[in-house]
Order: structure tokens, then C-alpha cells, then sequence
């Protein structure tokens, strides 16, 4: 041990005592009590590395004394020495199940003592090395299963954010992410008319909500005091109770960048959504517009062909009629009929065109509405 150990030797014979401090005091630092009573207010004022402790005293014997040190956690991790007369198999037994670490007989051997004494306080020291070892690792693996827990709780958000379809949605999820980490917040997201704050709690507070406003187009990441605030370029996310070991600030502004970052890219996804629906709103507008003009178009034109077909037939009667005052040779009526023929058809051919283009865009109307569905 690095510095000398304190024993504490208790026994109701002061030659006793004298003995053990000449045989102890240059390896060792000392201390010594007459009795049990003695020997807890030794221990209560400064706990000793080791006990040399005396089975038989009058009021409270050794084992009696030694129980009631293991009863008390501080004191159950002092390592104790009985030191009696006698050493039967039962004094023996009734040592060990009273908590001692090692049993020695008076009269006892300088070298033996000695040895004992190295001995408990080298698996005293080995005890204690390990307790800290085992101390450590347990810290180390609360704090990765604190760490794995975080990082869950984070990648639930993630799933959950996806699915959300409101800015109220989100900011739910957001508080329901950081109640698990057990901290309170406000959340400012950017919107039109005006920007909109949430509070962890429901409390409005209004002195937050200007700050959460000042603090656009400031850092990523501001800290003042125990309050974090980390932004993206849509929103404003505030911390108000930053947890006062390093460790887990760290952490902790590791998992809100995650989760700002992640909330950012949702509502950027649903603003484009909500643009792209709003674009194919007006679009198919645009089509069912379109398709009734080109259908009002299209009864005009049945309109136009029927009456054009009436005119057409009334001036092939009158020419009937007139060719025999026209004195034309039959050659000459024969061309005269065929003029009107050709022209006829024309005329025809024209509305057939009209009529093919139609049915060219009613293909490109359904090819259109086919994919604003889909």
C-alpha cells in the first residue's frame, strides 16, 4: 500500500497491546481500544485498514463486535483478525460465520503475525482494486446502455417522422423523442402567415417564443447556460434542461442534431408534397377545362358539317335544276359535277381531320389523368 496502514488492535489486556505496538508500530500506524465499545468509537471516527480484534471481552466479546462491523455498510469491508487463547474447530467456525478474515492464537509468533497481517491487507488491496475495476465497468455499461437506449429512442423518431403528415404530427413526435431523454422544450417551425411554436408542456410562453424567433440565422448550435438550441433551416428546436454531466451534454447535442436534422428533411418533404399536389391540382384543372372546350369545339363543329352538308345539298339541287337553262354540253356539266363532287369531299376530309385530332388529344387528356392518379 502506498501509505502505511492503520490497524486497530482492541483487546481488554492492556500487555496485550503493549506487545502488538512493539512488534507492529515501524511496519504499521496504530490505534488501540480496551473494549467493543471502545473499538466502534475508534472505527467511527476513522475508519482503519485492518481490526486485531480480541475474542474474549467482558460486555461484548470479538464475534459479537465483529457482527455488528459487517451489519453497517461502511464498515462491512474492514478486514478483521480474531486474536483469542483458544482456536477450537467451533471457535474457528463461529469466526468465520461472524466475518472474520483469519484467526491467530496468543501466544502468538512475531513472523506468523506478521505474515497474517500481509497477507489480509494484500487481499484487502486486491479486494478494493477490483471493486473499482468492477465499479468502472459497471459505469461503462450503464453508460452504453444509456447511449444504445438514446440512440433508440432517436431511430424511432426517424421511423415515426416519416409517416407524419402535419406539423402538429411532428412537433408530437419531437416531444415524445425527448421526454425520453427527460427534457423539456419548445420547437419553433418556419410557416406561412407565421411561424408556429409548440411547448413540451402546453404552457405558451411568450418570452420563449421571441427568443426561439432571435435565435434564426444565428449558429447551429447556441448553449447559454442549461438551455440548448439547435436549428436546421426550417425549424428551431430549445432545450431548457441540459444535463450537467459533460458526458451526456455531449451526447445529448449529438442526438438533438440527428433529430433536427431528420425533422428538417421531413418538412421539406412535405412542403414538396404538398407543392407537387397543388401543381396537379391546377393541373388536372387545366385538363377537365381543356377537355370540355375541346368537347363544346366539337358539338360546334358536328353543327358546322351538318349545316355545311344541307347548304352543299340544296346547291347540288339548284345546279340540277339550272344545268338544263344553263345550256351547257353534257361534256361541260360531267366537269361541273365533278368540280362540286371533289369539292364536297374536301369539305369532309377537312372535318374527318378535325375528328382524328380529337381523338389524338382525348389520348394525351387520359395519359395525363392516368398519371396525376397515380
Amino acid at each position: 500500500m502506498s501509505e502505511r496502514a492503520l490497524i486497530l488492535c482492541v483487546d481488554d489486556e492492556p500487555v496485550n497491546l503493549v506487545i502488538l505496538e512493539e512488534l507492529l508500530q515501524e511496519n504499521y500506524e496504530l490505534a488501540t481500544a480496551t473494549s467493543a465499545a471502545g473499538c466502534l468509537q475508534q472505527v467511527g471516527m476513522r475508519k482503519p485498514d485492518l481490526i486485531l480484534l480480541d475474542v474474549n471481552m467482558p460486555d461484548m466479546d470479538g464475534l459479537a463486535t465483529c457482527e455488528e462491523l459487517k451489519a453497517h455498510p461502511e464498515t462491512t469491508d474492514i478486514p478483521i483478525i480474531f486474536v483469542s487463547a483458544l482456536a477450537s474447530k467451533e471457535e474457528l467456525i463461529a469466526g468465520y460465520e461472524a466475518g472474520g478474515d483469519d484467526y491467530i492464537t496468543k501466544p502468538f509468533s512475531e513472523e506468523i503475525l506478521r505474515k497474517k497481517i500481509e497477507i489480509v491487507l494484500a487481499s484487502q488491496q486486491a479486494r478494493l482494486e477490483l471493486k473499482k475495476i468492477s465499479d468502472r465497468a459497471v459505469e461503462a455499461l450503464k453508460d452504453n446502455l444509456g447511449t444504445t437506449g438514446e440512440l433508440g429512442m432517436v431511430v424511432r423518431f426517424l421511423h415515426r417522422c416519416q409517416t407524419a403528415t402535419s406539423l402538429d404530427q411532428l412537433a408530437r413526435d419531437v416531444f415524445d423523442c425527448l421526454r425520453g431523454f427527460e427534457l423539456d422544450s419548445s420547437l419553433l417551425i418556419l410557416d406561412q402567415p407565421q411561424n408556429r411554436v409548440w411547448f413540451s408542456d402546453g404552457i405558451d410562453r411568450p418570452m420563449e417564443s421571441q427568443i426561439l424567433e432571435s435565435l434564426r440565422g444565428q449558429d447551429r448550435v447556441v448553449q447559454f447556460g442549461t438551455r440548448l438550441a439547435v436549428s436546421s433551416d426550417h425549424a428551431t428546436l430549445l432545450v431548457r434542461n441540459l444535463p450537467a454531466a459533460t458526458e451526456r451534454t455531449d451526447r445529448v447535442r449529438e442526438h438533438l442534431s440527428i433529430l433536427i436534422e431528420a425533422l428538417d428533411a421531413r418538412i421539406h418533404a412535405m412542403r414538396a408534397r404538398a407543392l407537387l399536389d397543388k401543381r396537379r391540382e391546377a393541373l388536372a384543372q387545366v385538363l377537365d377545362a381543356t377537355r370540355d372546350y375541346l368537347g363544346r369545339v366539337e358539338e360546334q363543329r358536328g353543327r358546322q358539317k351538318a349545316k355545311s352538308a344541307e347548304i352543299l345539298f340544296v346547291l347540288n339541287a339548284e345546279l340540277q335544276k339550272s344545268l338544263g337553262e344553263l345550256k351547257l354540253t353534257e361534256r361541260q356539266q360531267a366537269t361541273l359535277k365533278n368540280i362540286i363532287g371533289a369539292s364536297v369531299a374536301r369539305i369532309e376530309s377537312i372535318y374527318d381531320a378535325g375528328t382524328e385530332i380529337d381523338e389524338r388529344f382525348q389520348g394525351i387528356f387520359d395519359e395525363l389523368s392516368r398519371a396525376l392518379d397515380e
